[in-house]
């Protein structure tokens, strides 16, 4: 009983952990504090690697490791065929990183599988609750006085400022938001109280101004629509699809048309380039440190210098901000297409698994406009490779376990009244 509540400790701390990590790099100017998630994830991953060896991740989990392991040594043989990187040590640190939302989504559900009781959600729960209330007062604030919180000269959009509250990305505020919602809506599943919640996140969601958060905003209302009438038993089926498709693209035609079809800006710029990488070097890509990673921007790969890109705003020697910005670049430039097509695959078991819960459709609908919004966020920007991104899927895979544990219990208890 000791360890089981250890681990819940365990993976309280991580959830808290991982945003703070990121406000206190931000604040305090700290890169050194922003290693935490590397850390977090070294543990984790020992953790699931002992699970997977000891047989005792569900098929769809050990399918996942499997993709994951051959999606590595494919990115290996990447980096022999390509002899592009800076060191094996950075090839392989890179290598490692890769598995982080994975890793991420695997503990937080076999944790979470370990009891029936929503002590870690009642836990979070109280503390979000706080968050948002205080997150909606300083953004009603921010709108009339510059206290800190808010981008007031590149992000303003119809004259409101980016307000991203202590966390200096509107953007990944906006996931932080989706997941203090996700937390409240479980502990007051089918409760009138939980609307007033509802109000103050879809608020601080729209204070972010930023197109990536608007879709979780759509998504979530529209799926409350499609999955009400069938409620435990709601999945998005094709039809659902289609809806679904219209929607994303109309939450997301400034971010279409600003990042991907604009053939200046970097992150179009690496989503190309991404692509001419994996035709250079294929079958293969170019290897891992080598396109579109955080190791490749700290060594400034040779590609870079190929590309003509070392005197080229926020994507040169001494401003290369904008090098780990996309994460569909990294994956199809440094594994190929090959590697794009696994990866992908693991990234669809998830959603496989979000789709088969069973819950309040509230809940479910949040968990899927996250878990859409990271995947939308993969192919735009480089949020879902970050902290942010390793909590959203700790927190879906926790959810994951914590109702797949809930139906598990339910079921064992109508066997146990029939008998």
């Amino acid at each position: 009983m000791k360890i089981r509540k250890n681990k819940q400790t365990l993976l309280i701390l991580a959830i808290i952990l991982l945003p703070l990590s990121l406000a206190l790099e931000l604040n305090l100017s700290n890169p050194l504090i922003g290693y935490c998630d590397e850390i977090l994830t070294l543990f984790m991953a020992i953790y699931i690697v002992l699970l997977f060896l000891k047989g005792q991740l569900y098929r769809c989990d050990s399918n996942m490791v499997v993709l994951l392991i051959v999606f590595t040594v494919y990115g290996l043989l990447s980096n022999v065929y390509s002899g592009m990187a800076y060191s094996w040590k950075s090839a392989f640190l890179d290598a490692f990183l890769q598995w982080k939302i994975f890793i991420g989504f695997l503990v937080g559900k076999y944790i979470s599988m370990e009891y029936s009781d929503n002590h870690i959600v009642n836990s979070i729960a109280k503390l979000c609750k706080v968050l948002l209330i205080i997150g909606a007062i300083c953004g009603i604030i921010s709108l009339f006085v510059d206290i800190g919180m808010a981008s007031y000269s590149v992000d303003q959009r119809f004259g409101i400022p980016a307000y991203y509250f202590v966390f200096g990305n509107s953007g990944r505020y906006g996931i932080i938001v989706a997941c203090e919602l996700l937390f409240i809506l479980q502990q007051y599943e089918g409760k009138k109280k939980v609307r007033v919640y509802e109000i103050l996140a879809l608020f601080n969601m729209l204070l972010t101004t930023k197109g990536a958060v608007y879709i979780i905003f759509v998504f979530y209302i529209v799926l409350q629509f499609i999955f009400k009438k069938k409620n435990e038993n709601a999945k998005i089926d094709f039809k659902s699809m289609i809806v679904l498709g219209l929607a994303g693209a109309s939450a997301s035609t400034y971010q279409i048309s600003s990042y991907l079809l604009d053939n200046t800006a970097p992150r179009a710029l690496l989503i190309k380039y991404g692509f001419v990488t994996a035709n250079k070097y294929f079958p293969f890509g170019s290897g891992f440190a080598t396109y579109g990673s955080s190791e490749a921007a700290k060594h400034y790969s040779r590609l870079y210098e190929q590309y003509g890109w070392s005197n080229k705003w926020t994507m040169g020697k001494s401003n290369g901000e904008a090098l780990n910005d996309n994460y569909l670049a990294t994956i199809i430039g440094e594994t190929g297409y090959f590697g794009l097509i696994v990866f992908l695959s693991a990234f669809f078991n998830i959603f496989k698994q979000i789709n088969a819960i069973r819950c309040d459709y509230k809940v479910k609908a949040i968990c899927m406009s996250i878990f859409i919004d990271l995947f939308v966020c993969f192919i735009a920007t480089g949020i879902t490779k970050s902290s942010i991104g390793m909590m959203a899927f700790l927190v879906l895979g926790m959810f994951c376990g914590l109702l797949k544990n809930e139906r598990d219990v339910d079921v064992a208890q109508d066997a146990f009244l029939e008998s």
